[in-house]
């Protein structure tokens, strides 16, 4: 009986564990959802040179999101029309 619970509670470490290892496929993209800033209308057509990268999400192309771009700053993200918004810093 006693090695029955030591087994047990083996098993449910071992899950616990587990699972925090796994990545799900919806912060694969972007990581940090909560800052993420949205691109607002009119778009800027000049901008300043300032290094500040951010990582942008582009438009969906056939109903899936391309890969991650980095951009130098955030008026030079929102400049491309097929930026939708970006995250602070560089993409991973």
């Amino acid at each position: 009986m006693k090695s029955l619970g030591i087994l047990l509670l083996g098993g449910v470490l071992l899950i616990t564990a587990l699972s925090g290892c796994s990545r799900s496929d919806a912060a694969e993209g972007m990581a940090d959802t909560a800052s993420f800033q949205p691109c607002r209308e009119p778009r800027p057509e000049i901008c300043y040179e300032s290094f500040v990268p951010v990582c942008a999400t582009l438009s969906r192309v056939n109903g899936q999101f391309s890969q991650p771009v980095t951009y130098a700053n955030d008026c030079k993200a929102c400049a491309d029309p097929q930026v939708q918004g970006f995250v602070p810093g560089a993409c991973p």
